[in-house]
């Protein structure tokens, strides 16, 4: 009997210690490779946009344009498509381009060509990360967490947003690497003694964390979490005394990450990490943080009393309250200002979307299951929840473990601060959030494995709870994938019209051409796969043009009237979509007030039975009937009979009534410059206005919603003939007319667009076919104020030719810069080349259409804005009213003589001193200086030479 219960009792030994080994053997190498299909699924989820012929998001068009470059030239170092006429200094995360273009090296083996690697690369860095989240939890929680994180990262749209194919920024790749990096972190920090497994970790880490930092701009995040992360672990283990802990934790941790730091910090100055600024920030309070390790470990050696928890709290407040005050008084401008560039700071960035303050729906929207349940979201803060109550529990066991808690604690905090400030860190916080999601789901599966039951019936338990939360990913991952499949069977990441637009632009115009638009579509006017043109404003440079554009959109007759030749454009985009933009373009254009870009829509369709016409005691007045209102515009100007109807303005609204819709147009921009260019509408509130408009900017191209007009800073939009003793119009810009023949008495009205005529010349030149057969000086010397302008009277004899021409030469400026620039041999900002009072050897690269001899100068601009209001944003009463102005020319050298194509240049130059500072002043003593706000200044290489422009031809 005693031998049969002892061979019972083996039996169920063995039986347990077989189950228990399957299920370690299940967790060991099953989970693993669950994980890794679900990288799989996650990569197919992600991979499903990459049928696109471009790109899906616009700022991709130009990391494109850099990856490229940096196949060649590993870091990118110049970019001549950007704000020309000088392009910019390749600068931010460049080591973004170089990963890119090492990951092409490799999967080229395979096949791949450029264009292909980089569509791959996003879903690529998705399908790792889901990887890496899930290490990361299994090493911070538990297989289970981990396997569950990298579950919600398969399908969360909120990681799906930036790890598409066609969406190539550089928060995913950082988010890739930080994960890695971490999790190398904690396997170094695991390993208690040196070995092989440590120093491999450490090393790692190291080549992780800088991979991190080159990835994104914004990996200051990462740093930034690192160094909370430090702050708060060393002093919680102080103030508990677990100073055994703080002694391994500073002796392990500290040297690796300094280390860190220092590794970025140099290669910043090859351009490969870009937040130098940041990592100088974040040595120093690296430098302060072991200053106060050192305290807590060797304090009681010079007095300080560490004998309980009050007095060691006494000294960490004590430390805190001078390292604050320092800290702020150091470095808080320079946080503030850094935080401010990721929110609504100021009225730029106001109309950017995704700098709005995040709200719950966003959340819900971002972190579901399936629609907007935010149940990922809440799961997280189940997660945070469980994290604080093992730390506590880990503090109580002395536990020296805890700072894989601590990790987590200043992740998600870091993380949802992030995630309230701005819409944009919605997929920055996912890799917090997912994480904690899964140690929330991870948490009840440790739960059931810590039961009393045997192992077979907890791996049921654990089998049962699969089943209960496996429909979370599938349901996600059908969701998700919808969505993808979705995009990618919808028409385009660049609309046809555009397309059709910017393949004629390139075809028709000449390869140094700038064209521009709406900033949004800069990147596409850049792009070497559409147009391949210079852009005068993008996603990324030129902000200060931003509010210029939108100046001249928003604006008519001299309101509207800004040096454009000042940036060399030869050609105006517009688009008709761009009325669902309106308010933000109005808004910085200075068209409107705050209160009315928050409240009151710029343009609003109208089907056209919504609207009626009446007569009402013999005159006709025009109804919207919406509902149960009526209401009478400002103003109705029917477009299909050319009628103009006066309205009793119940609304102050314009109404345009098209063939078969109306589109009501807010009465302040209902005659603005984008309105009548964007639907070719020939109507001038001001008489002649419209001639000289569509003078000035020629229709050059049209795809349906989308005109390209080319742009002529002077341009004739009249002539008059003197008959019988009168003057006599003949010829208009939107009615045209023909030069009569003979011996005739001209006026001709000249348009000058923002710049001033000045000692010019007028010629008149008449063609048979392409050969010259007059050529006549009619006058000399003339100047002409731009917003004063008068006619030009000549005399002149038209021969019978085919064609004729009158030419303004003026002095104009030629050339665009198409290389870096260099000053002293170093590489400079070409739109800011020199600070005042300094000088040294200008050396550039300038490109030409044909020869010429050129006088090279430096232009010093000015972009601000005047606040008559005050410089209160978000007042409703703040409007703004922007300027450009040309503060000076320096001369640099004269009499260059340079061929078609590309010149090297070199020469001496020097800026004065104060030439903005007194500048600026008057503009202070002229409006008042809490009303002037300085947007950027400018110090570009400038050629000027006699230039012929076409003024009138026919």
């Amino acid at each position: 009997m005693v031998k049969t219960d002892v061979k019972e009792k083996r039996k169920g030994r063995r039986e347990k210690s077989s189950s228990g080994a399957y299920y370690e053997k299940f967790k060991a190498y099953g989970l693993p490779l669950i994980a890794l299909l679900l990288a799989y699924w996650g990569f197919r989820i992600r991979n499903l946009t990459s049928n696109y012929r471009t790109f899906l998001d616009p700022d991709t068009f130009f990391h494109y344009e850099m990856y490229r470059q940096a196949i060649t030239d590993w870091i990118p170092k110049y970019f001549a498509y950007a704000d020309p006429p000088t392009g910019v200094k390749a600068a931010g995360y460049l080591g973004l381009y170089t990963i890119q273009a090492a990951f092409y090296k490799v999967v080229s083996v395979f096949g791949y060509d450029q264009l292909g690697a980089f569509k791959l690369w996003p879903p690529f860095v998705g399908a790792v990360s889901i990887i890496a989240i899930y290490f990361l939890g299994k090493k911070l929680h538990s297989n289970w967490a981990g396997l569950w994180a990298a579950a919600f990262m398969m399908f969360s749209y909120a990681n799906f947003s930036k790890t598409y194919s066609g969406n190539n920024r550089g928060e995913g790749p950082f988010m890739m690497f930080f994960l890695i990096a971490v999790f190398l972190l904690m396997a170094y920090l695991d390993e208690k003694e040196w070995n092989w497994k440590k120093i491999a970790s450490g090393l790692f880490f190291l080549i992780a964390s800088v991979l991190y930092m080159a990835a994104w701009g914004g990996s200051v995040f990462g740093v930034g979490i690192l160094l909370l992360f430090a702050g708060t672990t060393i002093l919680v283990y102080f103030i508990f005394g677990q100073l055994d802990a703080l002694r391994v934790f500073v002796r392990d941790f500290f040297p690796l990450f300094g280390l860190s730091l220092l590794l970025g910090l140099g290669l910043s100055y090859t351009g490969f990490v870009g937040i130098r600024g940041f990592l100088i920030f974040a040595i120093e309070v690296f430098v302060a943080l072991s200053l106060l390790a050192g305290i807590m470990l060797y304090g009681e050696r010079f007095g300080l009393n560490y004998s309980d928890g009050k007095h060691r709290f006494g000294t960490v407040l004590a430390i805190a309250v001078v390292g604050f005050l320092a800290f702020y008084g150091y470095f808080g401008r320079d946080l503030a200002k850094f935080l401010g560039g990721a929110t609504q700071s100021n009225p730029l960035y106001q109309t950017v979307a995704e700098l709005a303050k995040t709200d719950w729906d966003t959340i819900k929207g971002y972190y579901s299951v399936k629609s907007k349940d935010a149940l990922m979201f809440l799961l997280s803060v189940v997660g945070f929840g469980i994290v604080a109550a093992r730390f506590v529990r880990k503090l109580v066991r002395n536990d020296l473990t805890g700072h894989k808690e601590i990790f987590l604690f200043a992740y998600y905090l870091g993380s949802v601060y992030l995630l309230i400030l701005a819409v944009r860190f919605v997929f920055q916080a996912s890799g917090a959030i997912l994480l904690l999601a899964g140690v929330a789901v991870g948490e009840i599966f440790l739960y059931v494995e810590a039961m009393r039951e045997s192992v077979s019936t907890k791996a049921l338990y654990a089998v049962l709870l699969v089943l209960l939360f496996v429909p979370l990913p599938l349901i996600g991952a059908q969701y998700t994938g919808g969505i993808a499949k979705n995009t990618a069977k919808s028409g385009g990441s660049v609309p046809t019209d555009w397309v059709n637009e910017l393949n004629w632009l390139r075809n028709n115009s000449n390869s140094l051409d700038s064209a521009t638009s709406w900033w949004d579509y800069g990147y596409w006017i850049e792009s070497s796969l559409l147009s391949h043109r210079r852009s005068a404003t993008d996603g990324g440079h030129a902000y200060d043009r931003r509010y210029i554009v939108a100046d001249f959109f928003s604006h008519y007759g001299n309101e509207s009237e800004v040096d454009f030749e000042a940036w060399e454009l030869n050609y105006l985009i517009t688009w008709q979509q761009d009325i669902y933009k309106f308010n933000a373009i109005s808004y910085l254009g200075g068209a409107i007030t705050y209160g009315e870009y928050e409240h009151n829509p710029m343009f609003q369709l109208l089907p056209r039975n919504y609207i009626q016409y009446k007569n009402e005691s013999g005159k006709t007045v025009v109804y919207i009937n919406a509902g149960e209102y009526s209401y009478q515009p400002a103003m109705t100007i029917d477009l299909t009979n050319g009628r103009m109807i006066a309205g009793r303005g119940d609304i102050p609204y314009v109404l345009y009534v098209f063939s078969n819709y109306g589109l009501l147009a807010y009465q302040k921009i209902a005659f603005s410059n984008f309105f009548r260019l964007a639907f070719h509408i020939p109507f001038s509130f001001q008489q002649w206005d419209a001639q000289k408009l569509f003078a000035n900017f020629k229709p050059a191209h049209n795809s349906g919603g989308v005109s390209t007009y080319e742009f002529r800073p002077f341009a004739v939009y009249r002539i008059d003939r003197f008959d019988n003793g009168t003057w006599e119009p003949f010829y208009s810009t939107l009615s045209g007319g023909k030069l009569p023949i003979g011996e005739q008495r001209l006026r001709l009205w000249i348009s000058a667009f923002g710049r001033d005529v000045k000692n010019a010349t007028l010629i008149f030149e008449a063609y048979n076919g392409s050969s010259l057969v007059e050529r006549e000086v009619l006058a000399g010397g003339l100047n002409m104020d731009h917003l004063n302008e008068v006619p030009v009277e000549v005399n002149l004899t038209v021969p019978n030719a085919t064609g004729y021409r009158f030419l303004l030469l003026q002095d104009g400026p030629v050339g665009v810069l198409d290389g870096p620039v260099y000053v002293d041999g170093k590489s400079v900002n070409p739109s800011y080349v020199l600070d005042e009072g300094s000088s040294g050897e200008l050396k550039l690269t300038a490109a030409f259409r044909k020869e010429h001899t050129v006088d090279l100068y430096l232009r010093a601009s000015l972009v601000y804005y005047v606040a008559p209001n005050g410089k209160d944003i978000y007042r409703d009463e703040f409007y703004l009213e922007p300027h450009q102005d040309i503060v000076a020319y320096v001369p640099v050298e004269k009499g260059i003589s340079v061929a078609a194509g590309d010149n090297g240049i070199t020469a001496k130059a020097s800026m004065p001193r104060d030439v903005f500072e007194s500048y600026i002043n008057e503009l202070y003593q002229k409006y008042g200086k809490d009303k002037v706000v300085v947007v950027r200044k400018r110090v570009e290489p400038i050629f000027i030479t006699k230039k012929a422009y076409v003024v009138w031809e026919g």
